[in-house]
């Protein structure tokens, strides 16, 4: 194995017959080749016979370098768009496999026979891919180039490494597009995170205004309800209080009025209400009586009677049983009632003053 530049390949020897006695095939590397007057070669494997020194000895011998050789190399390879450049720097080890072919070909060095090859091959390779795709170009090339090439003049190419790049000003401009890129991929990703955590808010806020909605309304609802069961029950007990007050049965009266305490106003304001209407009934006949000269202060004196006995049966403490409610104040109904019978004596006080006359 070399790397020596300057060693030559092939190099030839004049041999003569006595030395190939004591000739003995190489093993540093090199392969010996003899040729004989008639230009036939051979490859010597082996120490050659008596007969064959003596009959027909060889005139000289070559001596082919077949040693593993490491060379480097670069390429301009052009991309797909045409106007951008791959710069190819590539590592190669190569032999000679046939030093009888060598000798014929007579290469002056391998580089001659293994770089157009591989400039070729990369070149046609290379011009698939776009600039910015440089890393998958590698790839698959140093995949294509992964096993032994045999090329001409008995040289076989054992491996290929290529180490693919854009020219540095292209690598820079891809540089700067990769992180503008990431920067735009970035601010997508965040833009989209606030999008989602403002539709999730917004549906926490539809739901929300949804549920107090329906709260609302079902309060609402209930309040209505609650409302119209107490008007209800309210009316009811005022019905029950009116019938009970038309037929005078205080003693119902007093207790419901036990159990509902808070109506006693309302009951009374009833009582003061339904004597004031047939007060007024009264006085209403009375006065037209009156006005027809139909009744005098004697018929009066009867009514008037009535009424007081009324009146005291209503303010008896003993007509109304334990826990009763106390009858509106007997001021309420006599004034009234007193009024009457005043009007009537006037009227009556008239009509004997016409008798008179």
């Amino acid at each position: 194995m070399t790397i020596d530049g300057t060693r030559q390949l092939i190099q030839f020897a004049a041999v003569q017959r006595s030395a190939w006695r004591t000739f003995r095939p190489p093993t540093d590397g090199y392969a010996a080749v003899s040729v004989d007057r008639a230009g036939r070669m051979t490859l010597l494997t082996r120490q050659l016979t008596a007969g064959e020194v003596f009959f027909r000895p060889p005139t000289g011998v070559y001596w082919v370098d077949v040693s593993i050789h490491h060379n480097s190399c670069r390429f301009d390879l052009p991309a797909a768009e045409g106007v951008f450049t791959f710069t190819a720097e590539v590592d190669v080890t190569w032999r000679v496999v046939d030093p009888e072919k060598a000798v014929k070909d007579q290469p002056a060095t391998g580089e001659q026979v293994y770089r157009p090859y591989l400039e070729r091959q990369l070149r046609r390779l290379s011009c698939e891919y776009q600039v910015e795709h440089f890393a998958v170009a590698e790839r698959e090339i140093n995949d294509h180039l992964d096993k032994p090439i045999a090329l001409d003049c008995g040289i076989s190419l054992l491996s290929c490494l290529v180490k693919l790049s854009p020219e540095t000003s292209t690598y820079t401009h891809l540089q700067e597009a990769t992180f503008d890129h990431r920067k735009a991929q970035r601010r997508e990703a965040e833009h989209g995170a606030r999008m989602q955590t403002a539709y999730l808010q917004s549906s926490e806020n539809e739901s929300q205004h949804g549920l107090n909605l329906q709260t609302s309304h079902q309060s609402y609802e209930l309040t209505k309800l609650t409302q119209q069961r107490s008007l209800e029950l309210e009316q009811q007990r005022m019905s029950f209080y009116a019938e009970a007050i038309h037929r005078g049965d205080l003693s119902a009266l007093t207790y419901r009025l036990a159990s509902n305490r808070s109506d006693v106003n309302d009951v009374i304001g009833l009582m003061m209400q339904q004597k004031q209407v047939d007060f007024d009934a009264a006085h209403a006949m009375l006065k037209a009586l009156l006005n027809q000269n139909l009744v005098n202060k004697r018929d009066v004196q009867d009514i008037l009677a009535y009424a007081s006995a009324a009146i005291a049966d209503q303010v008896n403490p003993a007509s109304v049983g334990a826990g009763s409610v106390a009858p509106p104040k007997p001021e309420l109904v006599v004034s009234p009632m007193a009024a009457l019978v005043q009007n009537a004596e006037v009227l009556d006080r008239s009509d004997d003053n016409d008798d008179d006359d």
